[in-house]
Order: C-alpha cells, then sequence, then structure tokens
C-alpha cells in the first residue's frame, strides 16, 4: 500500500478521496436514519460517548439533592422528595426518557459526594461561586439566589434597617458552605457568623437565643416564616449580593455531552414556557429572575 491509495479485494485501486466520499455517505445517512444507527457504532474502538450515553443506555439519572431547603428541596410527609429543583429534575429526566433517582446528602458533603462520582449531577440550588467551579463545572443559570435575614418580629426596631446586621455584636447563625457566607464577608464584614449543619438549624439558633439573625436564601425564609410565626425577613438588595444558580456537573469531557444537552434543555425550558408555571408553583411571592444573559450559547 502506498501513501496516497489503497487495494480493494479485486485488485483494484482505490483513492484516497474515494474512501473519504464513502465515509461521508456513510456518516451521512447514520445520521439521516436516526434511531436505525446506534449512536456509539460511530464511536472508534475503545472510545467511549460519556456519561449521558451512560445514562440514557441505564434509564436512571443520579441526582444529588439537598433535602431540607424547601420550597427548592425536602421530603413529602410520605418521606418522598418535592420542591422546585425535584420537579425540575423530573422534567429534565422525563426529556431524556429515563428515571431520576434522587440522593439526599447534607449541603457540606454534597459536593464531595459529586466528585466521588456518587450521583450524575446536583440540581439543588446552588449558586455558582468562584471556589466551587474549582471542584465542578456548571450548566447555564437557571435561577438566581438572593440573600435575606430572619429575625423575630419583636426585634423589628432593632433591625430597622439592613445595615443594622453589619454589627459586630450581631451573631448571624448560617448554613455550613452556604453561598450566603460570601454575602456576608462582602457587606456585613463585621457580623459575628456562626455556621449549622442544616439552614433549619441555624434558624432554630436564633429562636432559641444563641444568634440575633439568621442568615440565608430568600425563598427559603420567605416559606419558612409562612409556616412559623413571629418571625420576620429582611432582604439583602444590595446590587451585587444575588448570584446565578444553576446544576453542577463533574469536570471533565466525559460530561461534555450532558453539559451541553443541559445547557440545550435550559434554553428550551424558557422558550417553551415550562419556567414561568414552575416558578409561580413554589415561588409566587418572588418576581420572576432573568437570567437569559448568563446562558451559553447552544
Amino acid at each position: 500500500m502506498t501513501g496516497s491509495s489503497a487495494t480493494d479485494s479485486k485488485g483494484q485501486l482505490i483513492s484516497r478521496r474515494s474512501l473519504a466520499a464513502a465515509s461521508l455517505t456513510t456518516a451521512v445517512a447514520a445520521v439521516t436514519l436516526g434511531s436505525a444507527v446506534a449512536p456509539s457504532r460511530a464511536l472508534a474502538a475503545g472510545e467511549t460517548s460519556g456519561r449521558l450515553d451512560r445514562i440514557l443506555k441505564s434509564g436512571k439519572l443520579r441526582v444529588g439533592q439537598f433535602l431540607q431547603y424547601k420550597p427548592y428541596g425536602f421530603k413529602t410527609p410520605q418521606g418522598d422528595p418535592d420542591g422546585f429543583d425535584v420537579d425540575l429534575t423530573k422534567m429534565i429526566a422525563a426529556d431524556m426518557g429515563v428515571e431520576p433517582e434522587f440522593v439526599d446528602n447534607t449541603w457540606e458533603g454534597i459536593i464531595p459526594a459529586l466528585l466521588a462520582d456518587k450521583f450524575d449531577l446536583i440540581t439543588a440550588n446552588m449558586a455558582l461561586t468562584l471556589k466551587r467551579s474549582l471542584a465542578v463545572q456548571f450548566a447555564s443559570p437557571h435561577s438566581f439566589t438572593s440573600t435575606a435575614f430572619v429575625f423575630k418580629t419583636q426585634d423589628k426596631d432593632r433591625f430597622s434597617s439592613i445595615e443594622k446586621f453589619n454589627d459586630p455584636n450581631i451573631t448571624i447563625s448560617v448554613l455550613i458552605q452556604d453561598a450566603v457566607h460570601i454575602t456576608l464577608q462582602r457587606f456585613f464584614p463585621q457580623a459575628k457568623v456562626v455556621d449549622f449543619n442544616t439552614a433549619d438549624e441555624a434558624i432554630l439558633a436564633m429562636q432559641t437565643g444563641r444568634a440575633d439573625a439568621s442568615g440565608a436564601e430568600i425563598s427559603y425564609l420567605t416559606q419558612y416564616v409562612s409556616e412559623h410565626q413571629g418571625l420576620s425577613v429582611a432582604a439583602v438588595t444590595i446590587p451585587g449580593s444575588s448570584s446565578p444558580a444553576g446544576m453542577a456537573l463533574l469536570p471533565g469531557p466525559d460530561n461534555d455531552h450532558l453539559k451541553t444537552f443541559l445547557n440545550t434543555w435550559i434554553e428550551f425550558y424558557y422558550w417553551n414556557g415550562k419556567f414561568e408555571p414552575l416558578w409561580k408553583k413554589w415561588i409566587p411571592w418572588s418576581p420572576l429572575p432573568k437570567v437569559e444573559k448568563f446562558m451559553a450559547p447552544v
């Protein structure tokens, strides 16, 4: 065989151009036929199509959740997962043609569990931060997280303005490793911050006098206050205090196709009208977030 030609079974010479044309015809036919040709057959020997292909073949999407943050994720009295992010995940899985499998985690342990491949992605209400991006990659944002404080209504005069929380005599309880820490460090550096394993425990610390206020995502606090008397919420409306939120995946090329699918899905999520009814179902008190400018090109 020479560097510019090959020989067929009849001894006839076939130019490389003819081989390329034949390969192109086969590839076009595979795309045109769709389901008639399995996607994995187009791969070279030993090559893998990645996590998305394995999810589709298994029929199961493993999802990391934090089911202690209503209305985003929580458990019903029957123990079933529910909430905004749970419904969002079910919609994604349905469009994939697979079943979601929810794996509950502590907030502190959810990223380590993803890195240990305990599930395929995190769909909990996770703010995009630089520190987290060093460990994981994010799909395009689909909503925002905004910080707020909850305190006893009897302390309204004490917290008459948002600036009152930036005080060295104030103790603020927070969920450990919550992105709220970034807001506190930037805008309320004088306050003393105490971490707790769950956001509910952080609020309980305030209710029992171990903290003066508790900081968390505003929709979570609004939901909590609607179910508990004697509490008030103060929103942090300082420009730059909100963060986009999105789904987290393991870094690396194994997840490239899955990330591309999620980014495409998020685009359609907005365009086909699925977003507004879902948001209004779970977070009716908050305006619809506008995240289009953060979306990656499809």
